[in-house]
């Protein structure tokens, strides 16, 4: 499946800014997961990433007028998955329930 509107895309990715610093990088911990085409990324950003597939790595430069800079990406595609109607409506992916999220009466 390849990452196009509706789909819940699920990756990791390093953020450096024009000096190479590094902004962000959670490729150590879990990928985050978005909605695509819900505009909760820049446009610029969801446009890089369509037409990946699950396992693919790109990397790309975008220029933001509003921090007024060069951002560099290096995205490591995880998984890419339909969305639920739930989700798209929501704009979001729906989220997983883990043993962390209950009490300590919990049964899931």
């Amino acid at each position: 499946m390849l990452v196009a509107n509706n789909t819940i895309v699920s990756l990791r990715y390093v953020m450096k800014n024009d000096a190479g610093e590094i902004m962000e990088d959670n490729t150590n911990t879990a990928p985050y997961n978005y909605l695509h085409g819900s505009g909760n990324l820049m446009p610029a950003l969801e446009d890089a990433m369509t037409g990946l597939s699950k396992g693919e790595a790109k990397t790309f430069s975008i220029a933001d007028k509003l921090l007024n800079g060069i951002f560099h990406f290096d995205v490591i595609i995880d998984d890419v998955r339909p969305a639920s109607a739930k989700e798209i409506a929501s704009g979001f992916p729906a989220k997983k329930i883990t043993t962390d999220d209950c009490g300590t009466d919990c049964c899931c």
